[in-house]
């Protein structure tokens, strides 16, 4: 679960020091050895009843072609929606509601309509806060992954770590943000996110390699979805297939 903050150290280790790791030669991080414990307040998690619950998407969103149209991951219930452009800092700057348009057909689809004067520049993202009917609950859990970094002799290696450990922690908030994920099938929901990032030990197993070991709390929460007409207790949906008969 761990994949999205992979990718996102690897790009941003390239974007920023390309002259290391993008390239012939170039030096190379991997990852090994992502384990991880269950925090013990949340190992044993009851779901809540069916009710209105919060829910939060990030869409990418394409300053050049802004209406769309944009579609949420999840039915919405009939409650107020708020939709925010992310700006490349990670701001959040509120639309109007005159500036997003519902579709009336499907209430998870909108278009955004800028308004005169609003600036657009640097923002690839929709953050958007509404309801849903959902039953849910949350893990909290604690990785432990190991990040290598190999280079072409021991003098680049040592330098390639020096710098991008440099970078990793002057970085770690816009990592931690690109480490989110939020995956939706068969009625089914789980939103990740990362609340912290550390840097635990490192090693030198060999002349050319260099670890970094990292410690990763990550915080999920765990949904199904219901369409807002639905009402299902809690027993139903910890036991689908039991019938109604064989209730004691």
């Amino acid at each position: 679960m761990l994949l999205a903050l992979e990718n996102a150290i690897v790009k941003l280790l390239q974007e920023e020091l390309p002259s290391l790791f993008a390239g012939p030669g170039s030096a190379e991080a991997t990852f090994s050895a992502d384990t991880w414990d269950f925090d013990r307040l949340s190992a044993d998690p009851i779901a809540s009843e069916s009710g209105p619950e919060d829910a939060v998407d990030e869409l990418a969103f394409d300053p050049s072609a802004p209406a769309g149209p944009h579609s949420l991951t999840r039915p919405p219930c009939a409650s107020p929606k708020r939709v925010y452009l992310r700006s490349g800092n990670g701001d959040l700057l509120a639309l109007r509601n005159a500036e997003v348009a519902w579709n009336p057909a499907d209430p998870a689809s909108f278009s955004v309509v800028p308004g005169a004067g609003r600036s657009l520049a640097g923002c690839h993202h929709l953050h958007v806060m509404y309801g849903v009917v959902a039953t849910a609950t949350r893990l909290k859990m604690l990785h432990k992954l190991t990040m290598q970094v190999a280079g072409a002799d021991a003098g680049s290696t040592e330098v390639a770590f020096a710098l991008a450990l440099s970078v990793l922690v002057m970085n770690r908030d816009e990592l931690a943000r690109g480490a989110g994920f939020s995956w939706t099938a068969g009625g089914y929901q789980v939103d990740g996110s990362v609340k912290t990032l550390k840097f635990t030990s490192g090693s030198s197993p060999a002349t050319a390699l260099r670890t970094l070991s990292l410690e990763v709390e990550l915080d999920l929460r765990l949904e199904r979805l219901f369409e807002e007409r639905t009402t299902t207790s809690i027993g139903s949906i910890l036991s689908p297939h039991r019938s109604a008969a064989s209730s004691p």
